[in-house]
């Protein structure tokens, strides 16, 4: 499942994550507008609302179930 969010996004994000189950069987991909020149430090964000481990995505690792990926900037 793929969630589109702008920068404003972040605290929807924080309030659906804790309400997914975390073996729901669902990889969840986080697309956000992120400045390119900045660290991002969305992944931490979401992993601070949610015992789903989320982490940053990485061209060409698979993606598995009941996880979050968010892209990088």
């Amino acid at each position: 499942m793929a969630i589109g969010a702008s920068a404003g996004g972040i605290a929807a994000l924080q309030r659906f994550f804790p309400s997914v189950p975390p073996d729901g069987g669902l990889a969840y991909v986080v697309i956000q507008h992120l400045d390119a020149e900045h660290e991002s430090v969305l992944a931490s964000i979401i992993q601070r609302s949610t015992s789903i481990e989320v982490e940053t995505a990485a061209e060409g690792a698979p993606i598995e179930p009941n996880r979050i990926y968010v892209i990088p900037p």
